[in-house]
């Protein structure tokens, strides 16, 4: 009651002031309105509506309690569980890119382990298609995370793509920021911990096919003459000479799509491997295999032979990728 009466004092002084100085400042204008305004019980009224507004407006900026205004504050929890929600480190910050600068004597390993990826997301990121190929100064991307980028097909969907490659659908949406589970095709997801299949690295790694066979090599990848028409022709594979009955093996894993006799080829075998290749084995003596069958590489397709359009004992290969013949010498290790 009393500190009201103090206020009410406190608020009749400054009343008393604010219309003393008004009368002074308007009695030197000569304007019979203007002192109208500031003389009797209006002035007051005026001077007590624009302090209290500056009252209420004062209360509405006033700052919030701090945190340790409410019960429970974040002082009494524990110093573990506050260290935990701070570092950095813990927070999964999503899937972004570095750019990385190639230097003399670096190798796609190397690079891999500095930036804690795997081998696979590099070559995919950057669409390596040979690990000889870095070059000084070149610019890689380096995603943050490792995985393989995946080129969407017509038909896939979110689920069809985890499901395929064994990875949460939930992730791959939160990771590539996905806002519909229909994908059109053509669109590149990054699907996070999966690596490219054995025989696509080892295709980059120049470490693919094993010679079928040791011998020496009568007719290369090349244009030729016929050696018996004489007319020029291209042969599309490797003739390699070796004594009659030597075992062939197979030169990838993969399955047997093909055998059988042609009076150009003999006897012959085609190999089907992992990403869209084919091997073909020919002028055999003798068959191993039949349809169906799955080799290791390594294992025995048949034995060399003379048989079909052959001047001699020896073993024709070609390779074909995607059904095109590919030079043969530029893939075997």
């Amino acid at each position: 009651m009393i500190a009201n009466r103090q206020n009410c004092r406190y608020n009749a002084s400054i009343l008393d002031i604010a219309e003393h100085w008004v009368r002074r400042r308007f009695k030197r204008v000569n304007n019979e309105i203007l002192l109208l305004l500031v003389s009797g019980p209006s002035l007051r009224k005026t001077i007590l509506t624009v302090i209290c507004l500056i009252t209420l407006l004062g209360s509405s900026f006033r700052p919030m309690p701090g945190p340790g205004y409410a019960k429970g504050s974040i002082d009494s929890l524990d110093a573990d569980i506050l260290l935990s929600e701070s570092d950095p480190e813990a927070e999964d910050q999503g899937l972004y890119y570095s750019v990385y600068q190639v230097q003399k004597g670096d190798t796609v390993s190397g690079i891999a382990e500095s930036y804690d990826v795997t081998v696979d997301t590099i070559l995919s990121a950057n669409n390596i298609m040979s690990a000889r190929a870095l070059r000084p100064e070149q610019l890689l991307k380096i995603p943050s995370m490792a995985g393989i980028i995946y080129s969407a097909t017509k038909g896939d969907t979110v689920d069809s793509i985890a499901t395929k490659y064994q990875i949460s659908a939930d992730r791959l949406i939160e990771t590539n920021g996905l806002l519909s589970t229909e994908l059109n095709a053509g669109k590149a997801l990054f699907l996070p911990d999966v690596k490219l299949p054995s025989a696509v690295l080892r295709e980059i790694s120049g470490d693919l096919f094993h010679w079928p066979v040791r011998g020496v090599i009568t007719s290369w990848y090349s244009w030729r003459r016929d050696p018996f028409s004489g007319r020029k022709s291209f042969h599309n594979g490797l003739d390699i000479g070796v004594p009659m009955g030597t075992r062939i093996a197979a030169a990838m894993e993969g399955t047997v799509s093909e055998t059988g006799y042609s009076p150009i080829m003999g006897k012959y075998v085609i190999l089907r491997h992992p990403g869209g290749w084919k091997t073909l084995y020919a002028h055999m003596s003798a068959i191993s295999v039949q349809e169906g069958e799955y080799l290791s590489q390594g294992g025995r397709v048949g034995l060399s032979g003379n048989t079909g359009y052959s001047t001699g004992p020896h073993v024709h290969f070609s390779v074909y990728k995607n059904g095109k013949t590919v030079n043969p010498a530029n893939v075997l290790q």
